[in-house]
């Protein structure tokens, strides 16, 4: 009976690692074809085939130590190289289930047409400079054929010795000295030469011989390499029909011990000149090589992408599941024992509820299970998450020193293990501690990546100890994760609770694990990052000054971290978004900050006021959210929540103290991760910084989210109350928020009962819900276009209202619609008539607590409803009224305005007065004033004075007083009457009561007067001309009527039915002054005309009028000519015309009097009265004419 596991299973003896160079018999055949393989040699098929120009290439693998590189290197050797009966038996039975069928026949397909030569190199081959690569390679490939009994000699053999004998000749003449046999072909340099020249294959065979039996070595040249290449594989292709080969395979394993030497880059460079030309279809020769991942690390990135870019570079790691199957040969049945009873054994231990899904975890696909589970099996008492471990360490770390299958082959305390009793007893496994100690050696000679791990290790190691095994064994378990962790990046390998707890499942450990995990994380030996349950015992990879870290850390405490709130800030946007996800459900707007304990309390309510009052609009709830480091602060801060609530500043502000503090340890912990990720940053360590950071805001989300399992305490005025936080949006929706705007649209109680799309309280302008108030007046219309979001105001007009919207009989006065109308109507009562008011401004109120409206449906539907009331009842500033379709758009500016906080014009109105509407219907009545063009829609005073100024005086041609003159015994009331009517449509008078009463009455008493005159048609034109002859001083004539009238109509600005009797009257003297003077002018031309000295003509050159002195100037010129006394005959006479100078005072006053002219009508006015005149000369015309205006 067995008592130990050595009794029932054993380790198999064999080599550690595969020698392709030395094989034993058919070893290679007991390779295991997986995935990886076989995608390998469907690339390396494709390119030995020939057929495709891109996949024709040499191949190189590359793989870490122990993961089978060697072994598959062989199996591609034997499948290419070997005769097919020899490989037959392989590859049907590897590749013998359908899904290979492919594979399988593109194998026997390729061997139909092709064979390859193998070649044979291993290491650095003995070369120690770039020249020895041809001779080593020119040895192998020559000592390859001749032990396969195959003799070539090429053109470039010949040409070698030639150029060799030219250039050493001593080295020639002592070989043929050494070698009698070849002295007796060749007795002197000349004779050797010209044999060799002439291509004597004899010759040649005796100097092979001769460089044997002497140990004299000629090189084959290096810059011939690629020729002898070539024609070495030009004469075995020709020699296929005896051999039956078409080229060379060059296997050279182990390629990373010369490519990673000083000279590795010179040798890549000679061996790609001969990978490129194999790239040629003409060539079917190979360098297959095999090495490390390492063997590029002296190339750039730049120099490696190009190097890999040569060759099929296919990376070949050890994959879990054939790494299973290949580590569970390791084991054997004991002599004497059989495979049942180690079946008995691994049942045992599986058949265990934690252990039975182990044997499936690590299979990567369904059609993997059972192989996986058959070769985990054979593979106990290994545990199976050890042999996880095992295969990534063989894939990412493993050493040819420390290779995975050493871990079982050559691991004295795996025997040890398989040999104790008490482990046989136990049941125990082989767990991740072995591993560990195996590999430590490893771990210890590459400081840069597992130094962290081994500091730990080394640094809390006796202090583990003294706890007892399994605390250490799980130590040594969660470091080895972090280690693989570290290079590997699986999520098997993570160092999570999940993964450690599957390290110890079936064992005697599973139930002490999470003690064990506790002491490390509260001990700080291996502390688990903030998180879930799941959370991660990682170390960090770094080195940073340990005092430097402690300084950092009493810094943050008494400065950027002495605060709670900070805690929350510190990444805010993180903090907002979680505590935004709890509200995301809150119906109406809100902004919340965080607080905690502050210097003072009065410091911290005025911080909680600044915000409310600054950064709260009036319509949004304010929660000041207090959180607390600890317990005490806690109380405090309710104590302060409690007396600030009755505070008259904060009524609308909410508290809400929250039940869970973040207590010490997690404070510590979180400074702790501060501290790093600042030091990390200060010595440029990025990826450590962004960790610790991102470990830090985990000990806050983890904070929250215990936050949202636990209570809180909210104050509003005065009361305290308590909830679930997890219930804080139905706390803020029924009970703060309807307390806050009571008089708000969620007051409706019928809204709280029913449910309501969120769209009705979104935050969103509507001008759609304000039209179906608006435009439609009965409750049927409404409801019909009160669809989707807008559905919840058939709730609102359920009771309140009749089918044509009046409020029935037993209204509910604190509906909020009706109090929002209400509101509205008192507002606008006590609004002064006919004063301009901003309707904004009016209202605002509305925005604020009680009612808190704001851009949304619902606020929408209720100012919507409040406002049919006023439609054609308030009007613009122009006294046009507002109709329903520019109420609409008068609310949602209205709402715009309010959200802006900016005060809109176009919300500028006034209400129109009693009188002044009666005016209005009087002016339109009285003259007909809606007959004219133009004028048909009059519904204001100030539509009407526009319609009586421009369009019935313009029409009449002549102003409202003439009338006054029409009859000497027109009544004094009639002629007061046009006076009043005449101010109220020159200015807006409409807020003199006196003046509108006192025209209203005036229209009564003298309608019939009034409407005989306007019935007269010449009663304008009689009016203005008995005005015109009763003007004092004027000595105005009849006949003189339309000569006045046109001077007027071009010397006054206004239109005509705009002229007032004071300018009328002033430009009439104008007009009587000028005509006057020019009466003078035409008579003194007159004069000199008849002047008959030049002396009487000179008096005149400086009149001041232009006619006047061009008259005289004239006349002058004349006089020279008929009084030229006989002296002067023949003598020029100067008639040249006289310049004529303007004085410089007269200049300069016009000049002044242009510079005074503001006002365009007037300039256009005197160049008009410049152009008509007679007198103007012709170059003043020209100069207007060519002016560009």
């Amino acid at each position: 009976m067995a008592t130990k596991y050595s009794d029932i299973i054993t380790i198999r003896e064999g080599k550690p690692a595969y020698n392709i160079a030395n094989e034993e018999g058919e070893q290679w055949k007991d390779f295991i074809a997986n995935k990886q393989f076989n995608e390998i040699l469907a690339t390396i098929i494709k390119s030995v085939r020939n057929t495709d120009v891109d996949a024709h290439r040499s191949f190189w693998i590359s793989g870490t130590y122990g993961t089978g590189k060697s072994h598959a290197g062989a199996v591609i050797k034997h499948l290419l190289c070997d005769k097919v009966e020899n490989i037959k038996d392989y590859i049907d039975n590897e590749y013998r289930d359908a899904e290979y069928a492919s594979l399988r026949q593109s194998i026997y397909a390729l061997r139909d047409k092709k064979r390859l030569f193998p070649v044979m190199m291993y290491g650095a081959e003995g070369i120690s400079h770039k020249e020895d690569l041809s001779l080593k390679l020119q040895q192998a490939i020559s000592d390859a054929l001749n032990a396969a009994g195959i003799s070539i000699t090429v053109q470039t053999d010949f040409d070698n010795f030639v150029d060799h004998i030219n250039e050493q000749p001593e080295i020639w003449q002592l070989l043929i000295d050494k070698s009698p046999q070849l002295k007796s072909i060749a007795p002197d340099l000349a004779k050797l030469k010209q044999k060799l020249q002439n291509k004597d294959q004899a010759t040649f065979a005796k100097v092979m011989q001769a460089q044997r039996e002497t140990g004299i070595t000629i090189r084959l040249a290096y810059n011939k390499l690629p020729d002898w290449f070539f024609e070495v594989q030009a004469q075995l292709a020709n020699q296929k029909e005896e051999f039956g080969y078409d080229g060379l395979l060059i296997i050279w394993d182990e390629f990373t011990d010369i490519i990673s030497s000083e000279i590795g880059t010179s040798i890549l460079v000679a061996l790609q000149e001969v990978d490129e030309r194999i790239m040629n279809n003409d060539n079917n020769s190979y360098f297959f090589y095999i090495s490390h991942p390492s063997a590029l690390n002296n190339l750039g990135n730049q120099e490696r992408k190009k190097t890999e870019g040569r060759y099929h570079f296919m990376p070949y790691q050890m994959e879990t599941v054939s790494a299973f199957q290949i580590m569970s040969r390791k084991f054997r049945i004991a002599d004497g024992a059989t495979s049942a009873e180690q079946k008995e054994l691994a049942e045992h231990f599986y058949s265990q509820d934690d252990c039975n899904n182990l044997q499936y975890m690590f299979a990567p696909d369904s059609t993997q299970k059972e192989k996986t589970r058959r070769d985990l099996y054979n593979l106990f008492p290994l545990h199976p998450s050890t042999a996880n471990l095992a295969t990534y360490y063989a894939r990412e770390a493993g050493s040819s020193s420390r290779s995975v299958f050493e871990f079982i082959g050559s691991n004295d305390d795996i025997r040890a293990f398989l040999d104790d009793e008490n482990h046989f007893l136990n049941h125990d496994t082989i767990t991740a501690d072995y591993l560990w100690d195996f590999v430590l050696k490893v771990f210890n000679e590459d400081v840069l990546k597992y130094g962290v791990v081994t500091e730990r290790y080394n640094a809390r190691l006796l202090e583990v100890e003294n706890k007892g095994y399994p605390y250490l064994a799980v130590f040594k378990g969660i470091l080895l994760l972090n280690a693989l962790n570290n290079i590997a990046a699986n999520t098997t390998v993570t160092p999570s609770g999940k993964n450690i707890a599957n390290l110890f499942y079936g064992t005697s450990i599973a139930p002490l694990l999470q003690d064990i995990l506790q002491y490390f994380d509260e001990h700080s030996i291996i502390q688990r990052l903030p998180g879930d349950d799941d959370g991660l015992y990682s170390i960090q990879f770094s080195a940073l000054p340990t005092k430097e870290i402690e300084d950092e850390k009493q810094g943050l405490m008494l400065t950027e971290f002495k605060l709670t709130e900070k805690l929350l800030t510190f990444d805010k946007a993180q903090s907002r978004k979680i505590v935004d996800g709890w509200l995301a459900k809150v119906k109406r707007p809100y902004k919340y900050k965080f607080y905690s304990l502050q210097s003072s309390e009065s410091a911290l309510l005025h911080s909680i006021e600044t915000a409310y009052n600054d950064d709260c609009n009036p319509y949004e709830l304010f929660l000041a959210l207090l959180f607390a480091k600890d317990t005490a602060e806690m109380n405090t801060l309710k104590e302060i929540a409690q007396k600030a609530s009755t505070d008259e500043r904060f009524q609308n502000v909410t508290f809400v103290v929250f039940q869970q503090p973040f207590e010490k340890k997690n404070y510590d912990r979180f400074i702790e991760f501060m501290a790093n990720s600042k030091i990390a940053g200060k010595y440029n360590q990025k990826e450590q910084q962004k960790a610790h950071l991102e470990n830090a805001f985990t000990l806050i989300k983890d904070w929250l989210n215990t936050i949202r399992r636990n209570p809180f305490a909210y104050y509003l005025r005065g009361v305290q109350k308590f909830n679930m936080t997890m219930k804080m949006t139905s706390v803020i929706n029924d009970n703060i928020a309807t307390e806050i705007f009571s008089k708000g649209p969620e007051s409706l109680i019928l809204l709280q009962s029913h449910p309501v799309p969120d769209t009705f309280w979104k935050k969103q302008s509507s001008q759609t819900i304000v039209e179906n108030f608006l435009l439609y007046n009965t409750k049927p219309d409404v409801l019909a276009k009160c669809n989707g979001p807008m559905m919840p105001i058939r709730l609102w007009l359920q009771d309140i209202v009749d089918d044509n919207l009046e409020w029935n009989s037993s209204v509910d006065t604190n509906h909020p619609l009706y109090l929002v109308f209400d509101f509205i109507e008192n507002k606008f009562k006590h609004t002064t008539k006919s004063e301009a008011f901003n309707m904004g401004n009016r209202l605002v109120d509305l925005t604020k607590p009680p009612f808190g409206l704001y851009q949304s449906y619902a606020s929408f539907a209720l100012v919507a409803f409040a406002m049919r009331k006023w439609i054609k009842q308030i009007f613009d500033l122009q006294g046009k009224p507002r109709d329903a379709q520019h109420l609409k758009d008068d609310i949602v500016e209205m709402f715009k305005a309010w959200e802006n906080n900016k005060e809109s014009n176009k919300l500028n109105f006034r209400f129109e007065t009693k009188e002044s509407r009666n005016l209005s219907n009087k002016l339109v009545k009285e003259f007909s004033l809606n007959k004219l063009k133009g004028y048909n829609d009059i519904s204001s005073l100030t539509d009407a004075r526009n319609a009586f100024k421009y369009g019935y005086l313009a029409e009449k041609g002549y102003p409202l007083w003439v009338l006054k003159y029409t009859d000497a015994n027109i009544k004094d009331g009639l002629k007061e009457l046009f006076d009043n009517i005449l101010r109220i449509i020159s200015t807006d008078n409409t807020r003199d009561p006196k003046l509108l009463d006192d025209t209203l009455s005036g229209f009564d008493t003298y309608h019939f007067e009034l409407q005989e005159l306007i019935r007269d048609d010449n009663a304008f034109q009689n009016g203005f001309r008995n005005y015109l002859l009763q003007i004092p001083n004027l000595n105005f004539k009849e006949e003189e009527f339309d000569e006045a009238h046109d001077y007027l109509i071009h010397h006054l600005q206004n239109a005509q039915g705009l002229w007032s009797e004071e300018e009328v009257q002033k430009e009439l003297f104008n007009w009587r002054t000028a005509k006057a003077k020019e009466e003078n002018i035409q008579l003194l031309l007159k004069v000199i005309s008849g002047l008959n000295t030049i002396e009487e003509c000179e008096q005149y050159l400086s009149h001041g009028d232009y006619r006047v002195e061009d008259a005289a100037d004239k006349r002058i010129r004349i006089l020279k000519v008929t009084q030229q006394s006989p002296d002067d005959y023949g003598q020029p006479i100067n008639l040249q015309r006289r310049p004529q100078i303007v004085p410089k005072s007269k200049r300069t006053i016009a000049i002044e009097k242009v510079d005074t002219i503001s006002d365009v009508n007037k300039a256009k006015i005197l160049l008009r009265k410049i152009c008509e005149s007679d007198f103007v000369p012709e170059y003043i015309i020209e100069l207007i004419n060519n002016y560009n205006a």
